[in-house]
């Protein structure tokens, strides 16, 4: 793969379905296949990657257009191009505006790096109102901006990739956890219906996400069930006046008294969310000696969350649900038994009702019995990547750029098995050094040396596993690829 410092201003692609503009995109980080498996110690990669920051143009819920920034990480390739698969990842809820995945040193971020270690194009969306959007309030658990910038990221990164000549496979995976699940689930229902050219809908996985919105958050209001996460609802309240504009006329309509304060603070921009989760804590339990959400709102809006099923409130919460269609590609809901934050009736509910309505591949499945929510993460990202990989299509791409005959040997046994003697014959002595290359079907250099005469050389295999192979001769002016079988007793 290319080693690639662009930036990029106002550059545009034009692409089949909407006008997508890239402003910017700068590389922040490099690393090797070595320096990531030290960073994520847990979990395996067969890459190394490139790590962009990306601003690209997206559409607002109020029709003009924004700036909205994001992650693209790619996996390095060596000397053989793959056609890469690409990957959605859609982030959880954050505690304040840059905590994103743009952002570096981010804890989510890694996810993104090891799905991108694996073998994808991997984008992560920072979402309108987070990160570089100029939006103020984010449009929290709202499905179609979710959506619409998280397919955007997507579409910015395939004309980024083929404007480097990077091949792709044409597939497309979208996962997401917490608000990410149902970030995600809400691309994979667009996808459904409105198919990227060029980029199929191969299969999603949703972890730990609310989707039946409506159900599950007015049950945690007028349960008066407790949380740790108050923020949570006022967020999701805000956000949806942000979007439709009738929830209320004041913040006095639906919201108590000693809670409006530090509600403006957070839509003024001037308290994060997670400065307003401990001042709401703080007051409940000061007030009513427990963190319960339904004590922050109006009697009267909790009348109508309850039992007005045309309140705005109510409608607004229907409109963001997701439970309710049939997708065609196979999906999975990962979640946890013992999730404290999202209910795992989510799933089984989704589940049950997708299909009922005749979904052909669709399975809610618990990762883990005992898992909280926040240790959920690691047993749902591996499951889903375990899911993913019975669909994905890596094939090699063997370039005609730099192929240069002068270096053109020959192989001899083959099939070989202990070792394998290349012959040099052909080639000049005013061509070295040569470097040699043996290259697995994954791209992988699984042996590299240089070689500084031209002798004919003698290469050990007894340490490598059968399979196809590619040997290649390289100088710093082109190189010459031929295949091999190996044979081996391993």
């Amino acid at each position: 793969m290319k080693r690639i410092i662009l930036f990029l201003v106002a550059f545009s692609f034009t692409f089949s379905l909407l006008s997508q503009k890239i402003v910017e995109v700068t590389l922040q980080e490099t690393l090797t296949k070595e320096e990531l498996s030290s960073l994520l110690v847990i979990f395996p990669v067969k890459f190394g990657v490139e790590a962009y920051k990306v601003l690209y143009e997206t559409m607002d819920t109020n029709g003009t257009i924004d700036t909205a920034s994001g992650l693209m990480v790619l996996p390095l390739q060596e000397v053989v191009d793959q056609a890469f698969p690409f990957i959605a990842y859609q982030h959880g809820s954050v505690s304040s505006r840059y905590l994103v995945p743009s952002t570096q040193g981010v804890f989510e971020r890694n996810l993104v790096y090891y799905l991108a270690g694996q073998g994808y194009y991997a984008t992560a969306a920072d979402y309108l109102g987070l990160g570089e959007s100029r939006r103020i309030i984010h449009p929290y658990i709202h499905s179609a901006s979710e959506a619409s910038a998280g397919i955007d990221l997507v579409k910015a990164a395939k004309a980024f990739t083929e404007e480097q000549e990077l091949p792709n496979s044409g597939q497309l995976f979208v996962t997401g956890y917490s608000q990410g699940g149902h970030a995600s689930m809400a691309i994979h229902r667009v996808l459904n219906d409105t198919p990227i050219d060029g980029l199929e809908m191969t299969a999603g996985s949703h972890m730990s996400g609310i989707y039946n919105v409506s159900g599950e958050l007015t049950q945690g209001i007028v349960s008066a069930m407790e949380t740790q996460s108050p923020s949570l609802i006022v967020w999701i309240m805000v956000a949806y006046q942000s979007v439709y504009g009738n929830l209320y006329n004041d913040l006095s309509d639906i919201f108590n008294p000693p809670y409006i304060a530090d509600i403006q603070g957070f839509i003024d921009g001037s308290v994060t969310r997670g400065e307003l989760n401990d001042l709401l804590i703080a007051k409940l339990v000061e007030n009513h000696e427990a963190s319960i959400p339904k004590f922050l709102f109006t009697e009267n809006f909790v009348n109508a969350l309850e039992n007005n099923p045309d309140s705005p409130i109510q409608v607004a919460m229907r409109d963001n649900d997701l439970f309710n269609w049939v997708p065609k590609s196979p999906m999975r809901m990962m979640y946890c038994l013992a999730d404290e934050l999202v209910a795992f009736t989510n799933s089984t509910f989704t589940d049950s009702v997708m299909n009922a309505a005749g979904a052909a591949d669709v399975l809610a499945i618990n990762v883990n019995s005992t898992a909280n929510h926040g240790n959920c993460i690691i047993p749902a990202t591996s499951e889903t990547v375990e899911f993913f990989e019975q669909f994905v299509e890596r094939t090699l791409v063997l370039s005609t750029q730099n192929i240069d005959p002068k270096l053109q040997f020959s192989l001899s046994p083959n099939p070989a098995t202990d070792f394998i003697t290349l012959n040099f014959n052909k080639i000049q002595n005013n061509l070295t050094p040569l470097e040699i290359r043996l290259i697995n079907m994954n791209g992988q250099t699984v042996k590299s040396l240089a070689i500084n005469n031209l002798e004919n050389y003698r290469l050990p295999l007894n340490d490598m596993p059968s399979g196809l192979y590619l040997m290649q001769v390289q100088t710093e002016k082109g190189f010459w690829t031929e295949k091999i079988i190996i044979r081996s007793g391993r």
